[in-house]
C-alpha cells in the first residue's frame, strides 16, 4: 500500500511539473500567420520575464492593424509583406496583443 501511495504521488508531483509554466528569461519570438480572417497561432499565452525583448513577427493576406495593450504599440499590416514589432517588455501585467480589423486576440503576454 506504501508502494502504491509513493507511485500515486511521484506520477502527481511529475504532472504538476509538466504542467506549469515557465518564464522565458531572454528574448520571445511570435510568429503569427493571418490568413482569411483567422489567426494562427491564435491566443496562446507566453511568460516573459520582465525586461526581456519581445518580437512579434506578423504576416497576413489582408490589410490589419497590431495592437500590444498597455504598451500602446499600433502598427499597420500590409497583405502579404511581413510585419515585425520588437519591444523591450519593461511593464508588468497581462499583455494582449490583437489586430483591429478582424478583431482577434493574437497573444497574451505574461510579464513578471
Amino acid at each position: 500500500m506504501r508502494r502504491l501511495l509513493a507511485c500515486v504521488m511521484a506520477t502527481l508531483l511529475l504532472l504538476a511539473g509538466a504542467c506549469s509554466s515557465t518564464t522565458a528569461s531572454g528574448p520571445v519570438t511570435i510568429n503569427v500567420t493571418i490568413v482569411s480572417g483567422k489567426v494562427s497561432p491564435s491566443g496562446a499565452k507566453y511568460d516573459v520575464s520582465k525586461g526581456s525583448t519581445v518580437t512579434i513577427n506578423v504576416t497576413s493576406d489582408s490589410a490589419d492593424t497590431v495592437h500590444v495593450h498597455g504598451y500602446e504599440i499600433e502598427k499597420d499590416v500590409v497583405p502579404g509583406t511581413p510585419l515585425v514589432i520588437t519591444f523591450t517588455a519593461d511593464q508588468t501585467g497581462s499583455f494582449e496583443v490583437e489586430t483591429h480589423v478582424i478583431e482577434a486576440t493574437i497573444a497574451t503576454l505574461n510579464v513578471r
